[in-house]
């Protein structure tokens, strides 16, 4: 349960590290496209290199390309496509808060595919941890104005948690057999890498790269928080479950908080802290719940699989 739980937190940093980096390389000037490819090439050649040194190449076959395939379109270009069209439509708060239902999503999903049971105990766990995610977000997010907004955008900002939800089941449910973690982050990279590229190409803003030197360590930041946090949600997800690792979403705001405090100079009060523990508390309840001979959202610890 230690390795668990801390695999978990250490997942919710480097998201919430990631977050902070996406802020500061925003905060420069530097193009959200920008970022994007360029974080998506880099994360791609970091993959590369660690290949290199392993001399271990990702499993290629239908099935494995497949898969690939899905869980980069998934789990990465389409929910940032919709992140990018949404996100200026919304306040920062809404937006953040609608993102922290994915675990509600991602149980749900894997109760509809039988890696989950309908049970009180994890529905409630994950309304604890969902609680004090929100608790902090109002916390942080005082006294600035959340301002009027459409119904439409806030519908279609719901796509996001759904997307990423359905990744982490698919990933969960359809893990490659010969695959190991590193394999498949390194695979889903280069797709991503590749479609990136091929959109900046495409749309002719390959130009703009010079202004990624407005702030390089944010974006080195962003590509090694990235690529070291896609290992660890890739481990989490196939050995712990679908519904374990959307967790992670809870800890990375409570994290984010505390970096944007001494990063940025946002407002914290002591009802952080107490959201923090309501959110720790969800963690260990679900862990509760789900340990023992009836557990069902356990799709790898039991198969085998080396840890690659």
């Amino acid at each position: 349960m230690v390795l668990q739980t801390g695999l978990l937190f250490v997942l919710g940093l480097l998201w919430s590290l990631r977050l902070s980096a996406i802020k500061a390389a925003g905060m420069s000037g530097i193009p959200v496209h920008v970022v994007v490819t360029l974080s998506a090439l880099g994360i791609a050649l970091f993959f590369t290199g660690v290949a290199l040194l392993r001399r271990d190449w990702p499993p290629l076959d239908r099935g494995t390309l497949g898969f690939y395939g899905l869980s980069g379109l998934l789990g990465f270009l389409a929910p940032l496509v919709l992140e990018t069209a949404v996100g200026p439509h919304l306040p920062v708060f809404v937006f953040v808060v609608i993102i922290a239902t994915m675990p509600l999503f991602t149980f749900g999903l894997a109760a509809l595919v039988g890696r989950e049971r309908m049970r009180a105990g994890p529905l409630m766990a994950i309304a604890l941890g969902f609680v004090g995610a929100v608790a902090i977000l109002w916390d942080v997010s005082r006294g600035s104005s959340v301002g009027a907004t459409r119904g439409g955008w806030i519908l279609a900002a719901f796509g996001v948690p759904l997307l990423y939800a359905l990744n982490t089941v698919f990933v969960a449910t359809r893990w490659p057999r010969h695959a190991s973690p590193v394999n498949v982050a390194q695979a889903q990279a280069l797709i991503v890498a590749l479609a990136a590229l091929m959109g900046s190409v495409a749309a002719g803003t390959t130009g703009a790269w010079t202004l990624a030197g407005l702030n390089a360590p944010a974006l080195l930041l962003i590509v090694i928080g990235e690529g070291l946090a896609l290992v660890v949600y890739l481990r989490i997800t196939r050995d712990y479950g679908a519904t374990y690792v959307s967790f992670a979403n809870y800890a990375s705001i409570g994290f984010a908080a505390v970096f944007g405090a001494v990063w940025f100079g946002d407002h914290l009060s002591g009802l952080t802290g107490l959201a923090a523990l309501a959110i720790i508390g969800s963690i260990i309840l679900y862990q509760r719940q789900t340990r023992g001979p009836d557990s069902s959202d356990r799709p790898v610890a039991e198969r085998g699989r080396s840890d690659g």
